[in-house]
């Protein structure tokens, strides 16, 4: 077949596999001579120029230049590579403009895949130590979260325990959004709350099964841990951890969604008070003693007050003594084991320890090794919370710190350790504080807002219903807006990006004329005087938040729980609600059809709950 364009195409393909760039460049060259209309052999022939061949043998002349690099590919760069005129190339073409073509926009149809038929389990139970080593851990109330994949329909999903069934159900089948082949293959969606608190504390088999409609049934099994379940007040930040009564004999969704919403102030910080006890391990050589006395003289600074307690190997030790930053130092044998290759500590040893350090109560321990060798160590100090650098397995740790610097070359670190472990410290002192600060505008004045309908001693509520994630909207805003108008004396500028909320507005809403709707996108000086001079704001986890937070306002934040209310709530003035919902921080985002309960974290907070939060700063 030799006046085949195509074969002579996959001929070029075959001898550039082969390292045989010289008659990979005839092919290529043969399929364009072939099929001068046809870009992809142009295409991969200019690949090989980009990647630097050249073919020494014989000149190219400037006819097979333009074929490559013209008719037969548009957009093609006429330079050789390493020669390239980046500010006069084709714009067309990434390499020659230096863009960066992953964040191009593809067209849809790429984004199509077969789905492959599934359970996909999100959640069952944080990962934690057990004794039958790192399981799944249900607690309490806790939820079982997922979706199956199928073309068939499936008709009830069944939960069961050891055998006990505990769940029955039917599941809602979503379309899915990027399937390429198969229109009848669907995601049923599942979110199973249920109270685990019954069972004893054991090592459980988690059976999940599907019914299809055609009487097949598909089955997921997982081992779990089932632990005594915490309560409330030991983990007062978390929305995830959820109590309910035992006497209540109500369903447990209507026990969960009937409880009160959380109200929590925002200025926050992570320490109500600076540690006064910490423990800082450094059981290694000599040498990684010394590449840690900048941290640590930093560390005494940050906590002046506090006693600084080293826990080190005897070879750190009389170093240690003579630096005068610690206040005790507990010295230690543990040794590096040559046959495990790691170090080690027997049990009696690591009792003897944990009793020793108890009498200190340390609030804080910090690992300052790099290596992960003495992380486990930190367990025994007792204190609640545990820092060292990021190792991919210290589940168990408060807070983790990850820096690399790379060598261009071969890619190892090219800063001295010293400064890795000074960073450390300084990401700790960054969480001993609250470093969110009000930035007023000096050159905002109030007469900016005469012109839509308010005075300059006018007291008004900013209402702004909008966030980028629909399904993130609290849907009471006229409830609210009716409420402040009837028991104060505020007027009401509700803010909406929706078009459909002007006409769905209660007509004595839209009637009063102390209310305005603002559908339109403001300038930005006129919607940050807004934000600048309300007497409070009301809106749910969005930019407008964070910037009426920025300027001062009296912010409350209607939050929902994909994702922790302390992460991302505002920081200033004001309060932030939310809802304890035992799957909080589902991290739903690009497909709200996972939720499974109709984000009931964010449409359970009452009208009435956010009213009474507004009537703090009236």
């Amino acid at each position: 077949m030799p006046d085949d364009a195509d074969l002579a195409l996959q001929l070029g393909h075959l001898h550039k596999l082969a390292g045989h760039l010289h008659e990979a460049e005839l092919s290529y060259r043969r399929a364009i001579d072939l099929a001068p209309d046809w870009a992809e052999p142009a295409i991969q022939l200019g690949g090989l120029y980009r990647m630097g061949w050249r073919n020494h043998t014989r000149k190219k002349d400037s006819e097979d230049r333009a074929r490559v690099n013209g008719s037969a590919c548009p957009g093609f760069p006429t330079q050789e590579p390493g020669n390239i005129d980046t500010e006069n190339s084709s714009p067309l073409h990434p390499i020659a403009s230096g863009l960066i073509p992953e964040l191009a926009p593809r067209p849809p149809e790429s984004m199509l895949h077969p789905h492959d038929e599934e359970i996909a389990v999100r959640w069952l139970g944080h990962v934690g130590r057990t004794p039958w080593g790192p399981r799944s851990i249900l607690q309490g109330v806790d939820a079982i979260r997922g979706f199956c994949v199928s073309a068939t329909p499936i008709v009830e999903l069944r939960a069961s325990i050891n055998g006990l069934r505990f769940y029955s159900g039917t599941l809602e089948g979503f379309p899915l959004k990027h399937e390429k082949f198969d229109a009848n293959k669907k995601k049923y969606v599942f979110n199973v709350w249920h109270d685990f608190s019954d069972f004893r504390e054991g090592l459980y088999n988690i059976e999940l099964q599907f019914l299809d409609a055609d009487g097949g049934l598909r089955v997921y099994s997982q081992e779990a841990f089932i632990s005594a379940p915490p309560s409330e007040d030991e983990y007062p930040g978390s929305d995830r951890m959820v109590s309910v009564s035992a006497a209540d004999n109500r369903p447990l969704e209507d026990r969960v969604n009937s409880r009160p919403s959380v109200i929590r102030p925002a200025r926050r910080a992570l320490f109500a008070a600076p540690p006064r006890n910490v423990l800082i391990l450094r059981v290694d050589q000599l040498g990684d003693m010394v590449i840690s006395v900048p941290a640590l003289r930093r560390l005494r600074e940050l906590l002046p007050e506090a006693r600084l307690v080293g826990l080190l190997s005897h070879a750190n030790a009389e170093l240690a003594n003579t630096l005068g930053l610690f206040d005790e130092v507990v010295a230690i044998d543990f040794p590096d084991d040559e046959w495990e290759r790691r170090r080690v500590m027997p049990l009696e040893q690591q009792y003897q320890l944990r009793r020793r350090l108890e009498p200190y109560k340390f609030d804080v321990a910090i690992d300052l090794a790099e290596a992960d060798v003495s992380r486990p160590l930190l367990k025994l100090s007792g204190a609640p919370f545990r820092l060292g650098f990021w190792d991919g397995r210290s589940e168990w740790l408060s807070a983790t710190y990850q820096a690399y610097t790379s060598d261009p070359l071969n890619h190892l670190e090219n800063i001295p350790s010293s400064t890795k472990i000074l960073g450390m410290v300084e990401w700790f002192g960054t969480l001993l504080g609250n470093h969110s600060r009000i930035a007023r505008r000096d050159d905002l004045e109030r007469e900016r807002l005469v012109s839509y309908g308010l005075s300059v001693d006018d007291r008004f509520a900013v209402l702004h219903t909008g966030a980028r994630l629909r399904f993130s909207r609290w849907p009471y805003y006229d409830r609210l807006a009716a409420m402040i108008l009837d028991r104060t004396d505020l007027k009401v500028v509700m803010m909406t990006d929706d078009p459909s909320t002007r006409s769905a507005l209660p007509p004595e809403l839209a009637a009063s004329d102390r209310f305005q709707l603002l559908d339109k996108r403001l300038p930005f000086d006129d919607f940050d005087a807004f934000l600048s001079f309300c007497t409070v704001f009301v809106g749910n986890d969005s930019g407008p938040s964070h910037l009426a937070s920025l300027r001062g306002a009296n912010v409350v934040n209607l939050f929902l729980a994909r994702h922790n209310w302390n992460e991302w709530g505002h920081e200033n003035n004001g309060y932030i609600i939310s809802r304890r919902v035992p799957c909080a921080g589902c991290n739903v985002h690009h497909d709200p059809e996972e939720c499974g309960k109709d984000f009931a974290c964010i449409t359970n907070i009452t009208p009435d709950e956010v009213f009474n939060t507004v009537m703090e700063f009236v």
